[in-house]
């Protein structure tokens, strides 16, 4: 009950705040959240010490926690105004170069099946919504929160733009969006349901998805590696890197295996490049806190499961769109 009244809240004062105001409530927030969250700023801290913490000092990398709860409050400011992005009032929240990127996505995907795939880095929402808003359809495969409350509101915020929610039990629907040619994205750093395959993370074993990889296999479609960085002037840079595509031999766990694997390997440059855009606040790798972590997992499966039950015996719905106003 606590979390979703938080972010009506926050959505609340989003509408109402001015830009300055926001800013300065948003890193306000991020300051007290970083106190607050014991447990996930400990998380925090160790997946930093493990990824690029080799040589730092404790000072240097707290220093560093510290701006990523400071980021990912404009980053959550940014995400409650999605429904109030237009094409009009975009120059205001991207550079210049990225509404080329977005219709070259558009472009590709209308020729060829295109997975556009990204981590848990900058703000992997609002890529695909500057997509949309080209006017290409974008189907999101978005993870779910226990609270079915949150998932809606989550959801009804990503379909503000005009994407599709396409929700992790229901992955297969994912294979009709790409027959009809709409670009699909995924956050694929994270295998939220527990089932991939382990690489090499920062030289540590790591459970990565893999789905996208045997989509894009099964389709014959691109994967575009895809980040959206927030620049120092406020600003979002879109980007994309090589596309990827699987190859279709006679061995399918070797091809998979391969795609996986660069992937995260640009996912990982990306991560040293820019660390207080990271935001990752369960841990990532097998540690001292896996017992919590694994309680957290099962607990998330278990929601999924029911609501996938749900869904399937009620049918699901599908939020409105928002009225606009500028982005302000």
């Amino acid at each position: 009950m606590i979390p979703y009244c938080v972010y009506q809240f926050a959505a609340f004062l989003t509408k109402r705040l001015s830009l300055p105001a926001a800013r300065r409530t948003t890193a306000a927030v991020g300051g007290m959240l970083s106190v607050l969250q014991r447990r996930n700023r400990r998380f925090l801290y160790d997946n930093l010490r493990t990824a690029i913490g080799d040589g730092l000092p404790a000072g240097e990398l707290r220093t560093l926690r510290s701006k990523i709860y400071s980021n990912f409050s404009h980053f959550v400011y940014d995400f409650m105004k999605l429904p109030y992005l237009t094409m009009e009032n975009a120059h205001k929240v991207f550079t210049a170069g990225s509404f080329d990127v977005a219709r070259s996505l558009a472009k590709m995907a209308s020729e060829k099946p295109t997975i556009s795939v990204t981590g848990h880095l900058g703000h992997w929402e609002l890529g695909g919504a500057l997509v949309a808003l080209t006017g290409h359809p974008v189907a999101v495969l978005a993870d779910e929160h226990p609270d079915d409350r949150i998932t809606g509101f989550f959801n009804s915020i990503r379909e503000g733009t005009g994407s599709t929610v396409v929700p992790v039990t229901a992955f297969r629907r994912l294979f009709r969006e790409l027959k009809r040619h709409h670009l699909v994205a995924i956050a694929g750093d994270r295998a939220v349901t527990g089932q991939g395959i382990r690489v090499q993370y920062f030289g540590r074993d790591y459970l990565a998805p893999d789905g996208y990889a045997a989509l894009a296999r099964r389709f014959g479609a691109v994967i575009v590696p895809t980040f959206c960085i927030r620049q120092s002037d406020g600003l979002y840079d879109l980007r994309i890197e090589a596309p990827l595509a699987p190859p279709a031999t006679d061995d399918k766990e070797a091809d998979i295996r391969n795609c996986v694997i660069r992937m995260m390997g640009i996912v990982e440059d990306y991560v040293r490049r820019y660390p207080e855009q990271w935001y990752v606040f369960r841990p990532v790798w097998k540690s001292a806190s896996r017992p919590t972590a694994d309680r957290h997992l099962a607990r998330r499966m278990r929601a999924l499961q029911l609501r996938a039950r749900t869904v399937s015996k009620h049918g699901a719905g599908r939020a409105g769109r928002r009225p606009s106003r500028p982005w302000s």
